[in-house]
């Protein structure tokens, strides 16, 4: 384990771990579980109710997974996965727009593609590069709890854990852990972390950590068949927001 882990809940009752290739399974499980089915976007675009471009979508979670990044809540005494957050290293004028943008071109299903269109317009109109100062942020990109294990404060401390890998990283300390047996060179090196937050639930994570505010986008903006997302979601989701803390 790096300096990071383990990581146990003050009751003892969950451990947070990095996602590896031995638990790889059980932390995309959580998110077809509960991120493609709860996550107002998902809600928005009926990747919930499209179990093929969820499966489509889960090359996402493959690809962040690769980063070393990632992390993954166990129910110590069961041991199942229940809480996961995916993360990104993103660096300014990387490929990773062209990544997305080709992930999205090739999307067979307009679910999938909407979601991933949605997260471009969203980096678009928020610079986070500009607007922190920074060539490289952790981003923070798909996070889920099960239903049954909501409320217990799982989403914070991931998001406390993940801000905790950035601080390291930028510290010089590489905690980052490979799917693989391959070692991970410790750059690209972020400078903080970015999120683009969707729900009520999420934003008030956000507040909690301390997340600077970069920019609020109405759902209105946004339209997957004939339809604005406001329109679907209905007035008790607010507009996303795309929030970051740099070091």
């Amino acid at each position: 384990m790096s300096a990071i882990f383990p990581v146990i809940s003050d009751d003892g009752l969950l451990e947070y771990l990095p996602v590896t290739a031995t638990n790889l399974e059980g932390a995309i499980d959580v998110i077809r579980k509960s991120f493609f089915i709860d996550e107002a976007v998902c809600k928005a675009v009926e990747v919930s109710t499209n179990p093929e471009a969820a499966k489509e979508l889960e090359e996402l979670c493959y690809a962040n997974a690769k980063d070393g990044v990632s992390l993954l809540a166990v129910e110590r005494s069961t041991g199942r996965a229940v809480g996961a957050l995916f993360n990104k290293l993103q660096v300014k004028n990387d490929v990773e727009d062209t990544f997305f943008s080709t992930f999205a071109a090739n999307c067979k299903h307009a679910s999938s593609k909407a979601l991933v269109e949605f997260m471009i317009t969203v980096d678009e109109e928020a610079d986070l590069f500009e607007i922190s100062q920074a060539d490289c942020l952790l981003e923070m990109v798909f996070i889920a709890v099960l239903p049954g294990y909501r409320g217990r404060g799982i989403g914070l401390k991931l998001f406390e854990i993940t801000i905790g890998i950035a601080r390291a990283l930028f510290n010089g300390k590489n905690v980052k852990t490979p799917l693989n047996e391959q070692d991970l060179p410790i750059g690209p090196i972020p400078k903080g972390v970015c999120c683009i937050l969707t729900s009520k639930y999420s934003q008030t994570l956000g507040r909690q950590l301390n997340l600077s505010i970069a920019k609020k986008i109405s759902y209105e903006k946004f339209t997957f068949e004939g339809k604005t997302f406001a329109e679907r979601l209905g007035p008790e989701y607010p507009s996303t927001t795309a929030e970051y803390l740099t070091f």
